[in-house]
């Protein structure tokens, strides 16, 4: 470590008292991910959005506490490991630190919209029933927001390695869907599988990001 950098909080820490802390914050940081995962789907059983103001207190006091015990965590596991990250490697992680953030508040858009519509997020989602033109238009702009930004920040952030495994699954995951439509049109038309709709149209869009992602997964880590 360069000794005129200043050390860390984490740095200065002992073994014992660095241990004690990574297991305290783990511990918290449980707690607070089954808090919001509680809450979170609780909201979406009960299709409304609750009215007391101390519940969305506790709510973001729990989401804050996840953020605080990530920061902490980080900090012990890098005082574990303090050779500093390469400029490429503090860029990549946090453009996949920026993307999560963006998912997070398309995520919670998307379940105040179902909300709005009383409806429940699955069914917003796979659903074919018709939707009010503001809740189509707010989606709309959500979604396209979300994955231009997010598809900029990528691109400006991987390197040549990492394009070539993302070329290679996208490549893969086009023809998945060239292949995966056509045999359930046919299929549909035999009868033999439910008629494609617009929620069973997503679903295999969503498998092809899965095989997206492993093709990509494959080739970045091999």
């Amino acid at each position: 470590m360069n000794s005129d950098v200043s050390p860390r909080w984490a740095d200065r820490l002992g073994t014992g008292s660095r241990t004690t802390l990574i297991i305290v914050a783990f511990i918290l940081g449980v707690f607070a991910i089954g808090m919001v995962g509680g809450f979170s789907y609780a909201v979406i059983e009960d299709g409304k959005l609750p009215t007391k103001p101390r519940t969305y207190l506790i709510f973001a006091a729990m989401v804050g506490l996840v953020a605080v015990v990530g920061w902490v965590l980080l900090s012990l596991f890098r005082s574990i490991h303090p050779e500093r990250l390469s400029r490429f490697d503090r860029r990549y992680w946090k453009m996949w630190a920026v993307m999560t953030g963006l998912s997070v508040p398309f995520g919670l858009g998307i379940l105040f919209l179902a909300l709005n519509e009383d409806a429940s997020f699955i069914s917003l989602v796979l659903s074919n029933s018709a939707i009010t033109p503001l809740t189509a238009i707010l989606g709309s702009i959500l979604l396209s927001a979300v994955l231009i930004v997010s598809m900029v920040i990528y691109f400006r952030a991987i390197d040549d390695h990492e394009e070539r495994a993302y070329l290679w699954g996208s490549n893969i995951a086009f023809h998945f869907l060239a292949l995966a439509f056509p045999l359930y049109w046919l299929l549909a038309r035999g009868s033999l599988v439910p008629t494609l709709t617009i929620g069973i149209a997503l679903l295999i869009i969503l498998f092809s990001c899965i095989v997206q992602a492993i093709v990509w997964a494959l080739f970045k880590f091999r």
